[in-house]
């Protein structure tokens, strides 16, 4: 079995009406497309979701290419699920060293969770997943950098959740081995994307709310 682990696109951090799960931003909506274009052509058979609107949007083209379902499971979510705001990666690094490193010491906690009951929902939606699919599925998840960095420390055996950073719409590509071991095909595939302008946001108080 072959599974593909996608993450989002880049998400609108402006959006008023959801600002705790906030769709795509036009980039983002671009990403997308992009992460449509490369895995409609790779045999995908299953495409699973976050139930959270930037992953289930992200999955939304490639879907459509190939006629299939997003089927949603709670378990690949994000940890900042339950945050009243969503903020990006970029905007918690441009809070200042202090604050970001607070965030990199234990990111579950940082958002209000638990790291053992995080990693361990994370696990279990990764089980589901493979144990609802055939043994020759080619499945596609659309989900979040911490739950990507949860299954490839569990496939690496590493201790802390974070030793990686996915990119918006990166790929990172896993084999089910059987007895349960998770072999790790690639990390962080870009190079399907298109050339975007990076954006420079000022910094926030960090009363202003957070998210990843």
């Amino acid at each position: 079995m072959k599974l593909v682990l996608v993450r989002h696109g880049r998400p609108d951090e402006d959006e008023r009406e959801r600002p705790h799960d906030p769709p795509l931003r036009a980039d983002g909506r671009a990403q997308a497309e992009a992460v449509a274009a490369r895995l409609r052509q790779e045999g995908i058979t299953r495409i699973v979701s976050s139930p959270m609107a930037r992953a289930a949007q992200t999955a939304q083209p490639l879907a459509a290419a190939l006629g299939l379902a997003v089927e949603s499971i709670d378990g690949w979510a994000e940890a900042d699920r339950h945050v009243e705001r969503y903020r990006s990666t970029e905007t918690l690094r441009a809070l200042g060293t202090a604050e970001w490193g607070r965030f990199l010491d234990d990111p579950i906690a940082y958002f209000g969770g638990d790291a053992a009951s995080f990693r361990g929902g994370v696990l279990a939606a990764l089980a589901e997943t493979i144990d609802s699919s055939h043994k020759d599925a080619h499945v596609a998840v659309f989900t979040h950098g911490l739950p990507i960095n949860v299954v490839l420390s569990h496939a690496l055996s590493l201790e802390r959740i974070i030793h990686f950073a996915p990119g918006y719409a990166s790929m990172t590509r896993l084999r089910v081995l059987g007895a349960g071991a998770i072999g790790v095909a690639s990390v962080n595939e870009r190079g399907h994307l298109p050339v975007t302008r990076a954006v420079s946001r000022a910094p926030i108080s960090s009363s202003d709310g957070q998210a990843a």
